[in-house]
């Protein structure tokens, strides 16, 4: 399978400013494929011309797919397009060539409203990637956060940081980070809110599992993120359980610096409801879900940041158009820098992963 040099064709272009040109450089990317593709979008909002855009590229009856995933969380999109745009103009241009039996699934902002708005959850304030969960049975909860909420809620960041870190003191930092970021389902303006029902997101998904028919097919599925973990370094994340065919087909695929959660091996925490898990219920054999996560300023400033945001949208008082738009920059310099070199970084190991994944799959 050809594959040249990594960054060959390196552009920053692929990288948008905003979403309406995310849209537009990933509708570019689809329409220059040599290819056969179908484009199926999915509309959130008419009136604001808000959409998830999804492409199939190459054979409809392939028996093997590579699927990657961008703006589950919204603002995280930026990077999902560019990592999209990149890999696709691979295909184009030749450098890429998918196997006969082999095609791909690009979905580009899976969450328009997040993306739109730079913001992590979508219009309902759901946190897509807690939003996976059987609704028709009681809630889960999470005790470590129904601890933490008080705390949470606290205006003064210094004294809210203070109060934070004593209770992170008290349990360790894995407990907090699990109940801080695993998932609750009890406080809509809260961070990590699971939601009380399926989210136009997790439509999307699982209109496009059967619309292609996708647990009849060998899957290769990543969900590009970022916001955790080391800067500029691109973690391979699997979620799915200790012993099982997907986990050990991702460590064959991706090698042992997978991360994985479950043991305590990896930037990220275990959760509830991850979009992982829908992809789970439909793969066999020699398929497997892994998110691909780009880290920037840590974690402490991921929850400061998260925490700023929550302010701003949830109380009357802070929520002025000030704050709202003081609070979207802070959460675009967290999850999107502004550094070619991070930049360049994300390329470089997104092509690196993908090819993994489609040689792997295929």
């Amino acid at each position: 399978m050809p594959f040249q040099s990594t960054l060959q064709c390196f552009s920053l272009q692929s990288f948008p400013d905003h979403y309406r040109q995310g849209c537009e450089l990933w509708e570019r990317a689809l329409e220059s494929q040599k290819l056969p593709f179908t484009r199926l979008d999915f509309t959130l909002s008419p009136q604001d011309n808000l959409l998830c855009q999804t492409g199939w590229i190459g054979n409809l009856d392939a028996e093997a797919v590579l699927v990657v995933i961008g703006g589950t969380h919204g603002i995280e999109g930026f990077t999902g397009t560019a990592v999209q745009v990149d890999w696709m103009q691979m295909v184009a241009n030749g450098l890429i060539a998918l196997p006969d039996h082999t095609a791909m699934l690009m979905i580009n902002a899976l969450n328009p409203w997040g993306y739109a708005n730079n913001r992590r959850c979508d219009d309902q304030g759901i946190d897509v990637n807690r939003n996976f969960i059987d609704f028709s049975q009681p809630l889960p909860i999470n005790p470590g956060y129904e601890e933490l909420q008080p705390l949470l809620g606290i205006r003064d960041r210094d004294a809210r940081a203070k109060a934070i870190d004593g209770y992170c003191l008290r349990v360790g930092q894995r407990p907090y980070e699990i109940a801080f970021s695993g998932g609750q389902f009890n406080d809509p303006a809260g961070p990590f809110y699971g939601g009380q029902r399926p989210g136009f997101s997790r439509g999307v998904i699982e209109s496009l599992i059967r619309h292609y028919s996708l647990a009849n097919r060998y899957l290769a599925v990543v969900d590009v993120h970022t916001g955790l973990g080391p800067y500029g370094y691109g973690e391979v994340i699997c979620d799915h359980p200790l012993g099982t065919d997907g986990l050990m087909t991702a460590i064959e695929w991706f090698g042992p610096g997978c991360g994985l959660p479950s043991t305590g091996k990896s930037s990220s925490v275990p959760k509830l409801g991850l979009l992982d898990y829908a992809w789970h219920q439909v793969m066999g054999p020699k398929s497997c879900f892994v998110t691909l996560e780009f880290g920037t300023m840590g974690t402490a400033a991921l929850f400061d940041t998260l925490l700023d945001e929550a302010s701003a949208w949830s109380s009357s008082e802070c929520a002025s158009s000030h704050s709202k738009a003081v609070v979207a920059e802070q959460m675009k310099a967290h999850f999107y820098p502004k550094d070619n070199h991070w930049r360049e970084a994300v390329i470089f190991r997104a092509r690196q992963v993908l090819h993994q994944a489609l040689v792997g799959v295929s």
